[in-house]
């Protein structure tokens, strides 16, 4: 496709949908979605395309894979160009938009979009995955939401899941959710006053509910366990760097994390009860009070 079509049909789409906010893809002939100067987004697609390559022992033709609220839909194209089958899933008709434009551009066909809430997720209704992607979106959901979306996860990753995501530094609050204690704090997503459409216009929030749940990071950890993951990793390398602020990426409060869907090993050094049932990671509040009681 010639240089001044492209151009024209990328600004038939910012003149309907707005500029693109944030994945910064290359479309050819030195046209970007926001700039040729890039915008550090490759920063965060490199590490993701890095843990992906080092982890799941399969060429990228034999991976499937999905993209959770894919934004603007920069990582799942970037795999669908490395030759992965790729599944998008986004809930805002300007991101999808977007999205298919870059597709389409880059001519994509092992590549598909489709637009729904990611808390639809199921295997009988999208199948199951060599890789699931949840990069920015799990801070976004409520309880007890945030629950069944990351059994949903489980039940289609067959291999690695692959979460970036805020977790919170205060246990303020203690939710239970299948006899197991969760803890974390909750943050506002909209304002209560806010209509549909204002929510559907505020991309960088949630779809619709008015507040979301940040858990700790423990209670992530323990999360992703219960769930069925067998190992779960932060990634520090490749790094991430907050060029604008000038410094490395806030890991206190916001990591990429890798769980892994494995086959739990059994000890045989030690008790069979010990050797069938690994800990869980305590909250510092639940080791206080144990210390209190005690």
């Amino acid at each position: 496709m010639e240089p001044e079509i492209i151009k024209l049909k990328q600004q038939e789409i910012i003149a309907e949908y707005g500029e693109w906010t944030n994945h910064n893809i290359h479309l050819g002939k030195g046209i970007y979605t926001i700039s040729d100067q890039g915008n550090g987004s490759e920063n965060k697609v490199r590490r993701v395309l890095q843990v992906i390559a080092d982890t799941v022992n399969k060429p990228w033709e034999k991976l499937r894979v999905l993209d959770l609220a894919c934004l603007e839909g920069l990582y799942a194209v970037e795999l669908a160009l490395q030759g992965a089958q790729v599944i998008g899933i986004e809930g805002r008709k300007a991101n999808l938009a977007k999205a298919n434009f870059a597709k389409h551009i880059l001519g994509l066909d092992n590549l598909q979009f489709v637009q729904d809430d990611v808390r639809n997720l199921s295997k009988v209704k999208y199948g199951s995955f060599d890789v699931v992607l949840c990069l920015g979106i799990f801070y976004h959901l409520d309880l007890p939401d945030a629950f069944y979306f990351m059994e949903s996860v489980a039940e289609v990753c067959e291999n690695l899941t692959i979460a970036d995501t805020h977790v919170s530094t205060n246990a303020e609050k203690c939710y239970l959710y299948k006899d197991r204690k969760y803890w974390g704090s909750s943050y506002v997503e909209h304002s209560v006053e806010a209509t549909p459409e204002e929510k559907e216009k505020s991309l960088w929030a949630s779809l619709d509910n008015p507040t979301s749940f940040w858990f700790t990071r423990y209670s992530f950890y323990n999360l992703l366990a219960t769930v069925g993951f067998t190992s779960v990793y932060e990634c520090h390398n490749p790094p991430v760097i907050n060029y604008e602020r000038k410094r490395l990426n806030q890991e206190t409060d916001r990591n990429t994390f890798i769980a892994i869907k494995g086959k739990q090993v059994t000890l045989k050094t030690t008790a069979v009860e010990k050797a069938l049932h690994p800990q869980k990671w305590p909250e510092k509040v639940d080791l206080m009070q144990t210390k209190v009681g005690n």
